[in-house]
C-alpha cells in the first residue's frame, strides 16, 4: 500500500507539472569545467545539442574566441569572461555549425599550431621528424601577425576563394611593411593549408589554389675580406671574451652553424676530430643536425682542449657539458647569441661600421661562407660540402670511402689556408710538437 501511495503522488506531481506547461527551468545551455595545467588555466565547455538534449565533448573556451575572429592570447583567467565567449559563439552558431565551415583565421591559426594540428601529425607520423616545432612556430607568427589581420572575421574556410587570396596579396604589398620574399612565404604556407583542407573536403575542388610570386631579390650574405678577417681575429682573440673567440674561430675552420655550436658538447671534442650530431633551436630543442646526418669535421687539438676548458669552466650545474654555456643559468646560449656578439665585437675591433655591416649583410654565419671560402680549391668538392653540411645521400656514400684521406686534406688546408692567415699558425705549432 505504501509503494501504491507514493507511485501515486509522484504521477500526481507529473500531472500537474505537464498541464502547467512544463515551466520548470531547462536544463543549462552548457557547462563551464576549469582545469590548471603547466601553472595556467583553461576553461573548457560542455555544451547541450538542443535538439537531442545530448551534451557534445568539451570546447576550449580559448579555441571558441579565435573562431568568433578574436586572435587575443591572452589566457582566460575570468569565468564570467569564458561565460561570455560561450554565450556569444552560441549566438554566432559556432558550436554546432558543421565542422567544413569553420573560419578561415580560425583554420589557419589551428593548422599551425603544433600541439593541435592533425596536419602536423599526420606528417609526422608518416614522416618522423619531417616538420618541426621552429618550421610551424615561424609560420604560425606570419599568420597571426600579417596574414589573420587581414582576413574577415566572419569568412568561412568554404567559401575562400582565388580572389579571396589575391586580395590579401595587394594588401601585404601596399602595407610595404614586409619585403616581397616574405610575403611568397606567407601565402606559400597560406596555399599549403588550403591544399590539405581542400584534400579533406573542407575547401571545393574546383577553387583554384594557385599564386603567381612576386619578384624579389634574394639578399647574397656577405663576406669579410681576408685582410678584414685577419685583423678582427687578432682582435677578437686579443680582447674579446674568450668564448666569442673561440665560437668564431671554430665556425670559421668547421663551418659549424650556430645551432650545432649551441648543442656541442664536451664529449663530442675528440683529439683533433668533432663529431657533429646535433643542434639546438628553440622550440625543438635538441635535434639532428640540418641534412639529418651526423658529420665529423678535423678540429685543431689546442683549439679542442681550449673548448673542453671552457665547458668545464661552468659554474652551474651542467650534465649535458655543453661548451658555450649561458653565463644566466650554465644552459643554452640564446639563439641570436652568437650573431649579436659576433657584431658587436666586429664594430668595436673598427674593422666594420655597424652601417657598413648592414649595408654588406655581414653576419655570424658569414664565417660558415668564409670556411667554405677558404678552404675550396684546397679540398675535394664533395669532401668539402660533407665537411660543411652540405650533403645528400649520394655524397654520403662517397663520403664513406673517402673520409680518412678526406679528413686529412681539410686539416691541411685549415693548417695552410686558415690558420696563418689569422695568426694562429705559431700557436698551433706549439700545440704539435
Amino acid at each position: 500500500m505504501l509503494i501504491r501511495s507514493k507511485i501515486s503522488c509522484l504521477n500526481k506531481i507529473l500531472h500537474k507539472y505537464n498541464e502547467q506547461g512544463n515551466t520548470m527551468a531547462s536544463p543549462a545551455p552548457f557547462t563551464l569545467c576549469r582545469i590548471q595545467r603547466d601553472e595556467r588555466t583553461y576553461f573548457y565547455a560542455l555544451f547541450r545539442n538542443p535538439e537531442t538534449g545530448k551534451r557534445t565533448n568539451k570546447k576550449s573556451v580559448e579555441t571558441l574566441r579565435k573562431q568568433l575572429g578574436i586572435y587575443d592570447t591572452t589566457p582566460i583567467r575570468r569565468r564570467d569572461e569564458a561565460i561570455r565567449i560561450c554565450q556569444k559563439a552560441l549566438e554566432e552558431g559556432i558550436v554546432f555549425r558543421k565542422q567544413q565551415e569553420q573560419l578561415f583565421g580560425a583554420y589557419l591559426a589551428e593548422f599551425y599550431t603544433y600541439e593541435i594540428s592533425p596536419y602536423v601529425r599526420r606528417r609526422n607520423l608518416l614522416e618522423p621528424g619531417s616538420i618541426s616545432k621552429d618550421y610551424i612556430a615561424t609560420r604560425k607568427n606570419l599568420m597571426m601577425n600579417h596574414m589573420i589581420p587581414l582576413i574577415k572575421p566572419n569568412l568561412y574556410l568554404s567559401k575562400v576563394t582565388l580572389e579571396t587570396l589575391e586580395q590579401i596579396q595587394l594588401s601585404l604589398v601596399e602595407k610595404q611593411t614586409i619585403s616581397h620574399s616574405t610575403v611568397n612565404l606567407c601565402m606559400s604556407a597560406v596555399l599549403v593549408a588550403l591544399r590539405e583542407a581542400q584534400r579533406r573536403g573542407f575547401v571545393p575542388a574546383a577553387v583554384v589554389l594557385s599564386l603567381k610570386h612576386l619578384k624579389s631579390s634574394h639578399e647574397i650574405r656577405g663576406i669579410l675580406s681576408e685582410q678584414e678577417l685577419a685583423s678582427f681575429m687578432q682582435y677578437a682573440k686579443a680582447h674579446a671574451e674568450k668564448r666569442i673567440y673561440l665560437a668564431c674561430l671554430l665556425s670559421l675552420l668547421t663551418g659549424m652553424r650556430s645551432g650545432e655550436l649551441r648543442a656541442l658538447r664536451y664529449q663530442a671534442i675528440g683529439e683533433d676530430l668533432i663529431t657533429i650530431d646535433s643542434a639546438y633551436a628553440d622550440k625543438e630543442g635538441l635535434k639532428v643536425p640540418k641534412g639529418k646526418k651526423t658529420r665529423l669535421v678535423p678540429c685543431p687539438s689546442f683549439l679542442g682542449r681550449a673548448l673542453k676548458e671552457l665547458a668545464m669552466e661552468n659554474p652551474f650545474a651542467n650534465p649535458l657539458l655543453l661548451v658555450f654555456w649561458s653565463k644566466r643559468n650554465g644552459g643554452f646560449v640564446s639563439s641570436h647569441y652568437f650573431s649579436e656578439r659576433f657584431i658587436q665585437e666586429l664594430v668595436r675591433s673598427k674593422v666594420l661600421t655597424l652601417e657598413e655591416v648592414v649595408e654588406r649583410n655581414i653576419s655570424f654565419h658569414s664565417l660558415r661562407h668564409m670556411a667554405n671560402t677558404l678552404l675550396r680549391g684546397s679540398v675535394d668538392e664533395h669532401v668539402l660540402r660533407m665537411t660543411i653540411g652540405h650533403s645528400s645521400e649520394q655524397l654520403s656514400d662517397l663520403y664513406t670511402h673517402l673520409s680518412q684521406r678526406g679528413l686529412k686534406s681539410v686539416e691541411l688546408a685549415q693548417q695552410n689556408n686558415i690558420l696563418p692567415l689569422i695568426g694562429e699558425v705559431h700557436d698551433f705549432t706549439k700545440q704539435d710538437e
